[in-house]
């Protein structure tokens, strides 16, 4: 055996008998007092791996002449802080969430830095749909910029099943904005506002004024506006008029939308449509409202020439270039234009068909 792995167990060993002293009376010369629990601990070792209580237990704070000391903290979480000071161990992989985060709120009041960041990076690897909403509040709490970076990435990529969640109530106001300023993800607008609806019910002292003015009222179809939202009450008429004459106009439209990289819009073959002008076209609905700048088409006929038209309504038509193919089917070169919102996607020839067709759409950085 080598020194290194003599060494190794020594430290180890030395682990497990620090742990034995965790809330042992066995030495104990300090007991807190937490909830209904008595909890004995041992000033030298506490003062030795916390500044917190060093100058608790050793400093000019009442608390360093008493036998006994009362805490208002979770029992719980306090028990794991203890634990952590005795010996090192964090369990955290068997704790919920709602648990760690009341580690973490100990762990930051105590000045205990390792402990965050140990609880910040499990966290980034336990974010859930069930769970999002209350590792944002508290990442916004204690600012650790790399876990609400990816609350809110998360957030942006589940954003559909999210809003399904009652958890959805259990952001804070300030979170709750924070998520609603992005434009990094698209669900239909009406399910924002049924969000901040069911938030208001569930906080019905807070005022939702600057909630609602991030709400995207004219990203609303004109009946969702006038059977959904005129009934509640909520916005006054001419906010109502005003996201309509938005709608009809298609100009300045506040979108919201999903980045798409390097994905195919469709794994199949489109067959064409011809229009009332005797004119072959094809209409591709994507999932949900994109950011692209890139449109490839295969499969075409040779010699001919597409009009490729996007949209994000299906009313206001951009074209955005032709299509030529090669005898091997190809096209020529691909479209490639400034990043624009889209929805619908419009290819369009004055023949009488349109061979099926392959199409690709994305955003190329």
């Amino acid at each position: 055996m080598s020194d290194r792995e003599d060494n190794t167990d020594d430290i180890r060993g030395l682990a497990s008998d620090m742990g034995h002293l965790c809330m042992n009376e066995l030495y104990s010369d300090v007991v807190f007092l937490v909830e209904d629990q008595r909890l004995s601990a041992h000033r030298l070792v506490l003062a030795t791996r916390s500044e917190y209580f060093h100058a608790m237990l050793h400093g000019d704070m009442a608390e360093s002449k008493q036998r006994e000391i009362r805490l208002e903290v979770p029992l719980e979480a306090f028990k794991i802080i203890l634990e952590y000071l005795d010996s090192g161990k964090l369990p955290l992989s068997i704790l919920d969430v709602d648990k760690i985060i009341d580690v973490l709120n100990l762990a930051h009041f105590y000045g205990l830095e390792y402990v965050e960041t140990a609880i910040t990076n499990h966290l980034q690897k336990s974010i859930a749909v069930s769970n999002v909403c209350v590792i944002l509040n508290a990442a916004r709490r204690y600012d650790p910029d790399q876990l609400t970076k990816e609350c809110l990435k998360f957030m942006d990529n589940n954003v559909v099943d999210l809003l399904k969640q009652d958890s959805i109530k259990m952001l804070s106001k300030e979170s709750f904005e924070e998520f609603l300023r992005r434009d990094n993800f698209w669900v239909p607008e009406v399910e924002i506002f049924r969000s901040v609806c069911k938030w208001r019910d569930n906080n019905p002292s807070e005022d939702i004024q600057t909630l609602l003015s991030l709400v995207r009222l004219p990203l609303m179809s004109i009946h969702e506006l006038l059977h959904v939202v005129r009934p509640s009450g909520i916005f006054t008429p001419d906010q109502l008029l005003d996201a309509i004459d938005q709608i009809n106009t298609g100009i300045n439209m506040p979108h919201r939308v999903a980045m798409l990289t390097g994905e195919d819009v469709a794994s199949e073959k489109f067959h064409a449509r011809r229009n009332t002008d005797n004119k072959c076209e094809l209409v591709v609905q994507l999932r949900q409202v994109y950011a692209i700048n890139y449109i490839d088409v295969e499969n075409g006929s040779n010699g001919y020439y597409y009009t490729v038209e996007v949209s994000c309504d299906h009313i206001h038509w951009d074209s955005v270039g032709r299509v030529a193919f090669d005898r091997y089917r190809c096209s020529i070169k691909p479209i490639e234009f400034t990043a624009r919102t889209v929805r619908y996607i419009r290819i369009k020839l004055n023949l009488d068909c349109i061979s099926n067709l392959n199409l690709k759409a994305m955003y190329v950085a």
